[in-house]
């Protein structure tokens, strides 16, 4: 557990998955990620799914909602999906899925948003009945109408059962959402995506989305082959990562099968990377 202000966040390990080695790390040549992120026999990296929960305030906010149980065997086989923590996990903290006030999307590939939703006779019902949701304009009009490119990203399912919930605020932009909690806004990974910020002015965590997915995407040319605008994606890496090296910033990694947040600095060669790792 971490207090930052009035708010208590906690690490929520959803579920383990598995991409493509080859997908998480670009042109980066594997015997150079593979030192980081070890793959298996047909070259998939094993990777989690962390939902952040922010408590405080007579709040229940949870950032990002795993890839959840409304998938196929055959899905499941190929992601190398386990099984679904969500209520486990809330429990250790005293709560259920009906007791999370608000749910914010980075963005809404199926690996953020499906965990939302669960099957229901022949189609999807929303997990988080009593709960606001909050995600990019931009973002949203991506899901709907996806390009090529991140067509396989946005589950046509997902987000048809995301456009019926009743409580959905669409956001324009950066945004104060709570006293203490923002989302900045990111293009490169996709279009609309946001990343959370919480902060009371003297300790600050940031969720890095997939902008910064894992400790190992930390190195700033390391991007990956799913990002739509790979030079957009480095430059704000770039600037984020020098910005929170300078104010001391914790970074919350969404996708890291081994760690939960890092505070940055800069080694012998001037290169930000992790210093110190911590639990949230």
């Amino acid at each position: 557990m971490m207090q930052i202000g009035d708010y208590r966040l906690h690490s929520l390990d959803l579920q383990d998955f598995a991409l493509d080695g080859g997908s998480m790390f670009g042109v980066v040549p594997k015997v150079m990620w593979e030192k980081l992120t070890p793959s298996d026999e047909l070259n998939r990296v094993m990777l989690k799914t962390r939902g952040l929960l922010i408590s405080g305030n007579g709040r229940h906010i949870l950032v990002d909602t795993g890839m959840g149980t409304a998938w196929s065997q055959k899905l499941r086989s190929i992601y190398r999906l386990s099984d679904f923590r969500l209520e486990t996990e809330l429990a250790n903290h005293g709560l259920t899925p009906e007791d999370i006030t608000d749910v914010i999307y980075t963005h809404l590939h199926f690996d953020h948003l499906g965990g939302a939703f669960r099957p229901a006779g022949d189609g999807l019902e929303p997990v988080f009945t009593g709960a606001r949701h909050y995600v990019q304009k931009e973002n949203y009009i991506s899901a709907r109408h996806p390009n090529l490119k991140e067509k396989v990203s946005y589950s046509a399912a997902f987000v048809d059962a995301f456009s019926r919930l009743s409580e959905v605020e669409l956001l324009d932009g950066p945004a104060e959402l709570f006293g203490g909690i923002e989302v900045l806004v990111s293009n490169g990974h996709t279009r609309g995506q946001q990343l959370v910020r919480i902060s009371d002015g003297v300790r600050t965590l940031v969720h890095g989305g997939d902008l910064v997915p894992s400790s190992a995407h930390l190195p700033l040319p390391w991007v990956m082959g799913f990002d739509v605008e790979p030079l957009t994606q480095i430059d704000e890496k770039t600037a984020l990562l020098i910005r929170m090296h300078e104010q001391g910033e914790l970074l919350f990694f969404a996708h890291d099968p081994f760690n939960e947040a890092a505070l940055l600095r800069r080694d012998e060669k001037g290169a930000i990377v992790a210093d110190r790792f911590f639990t949230v």
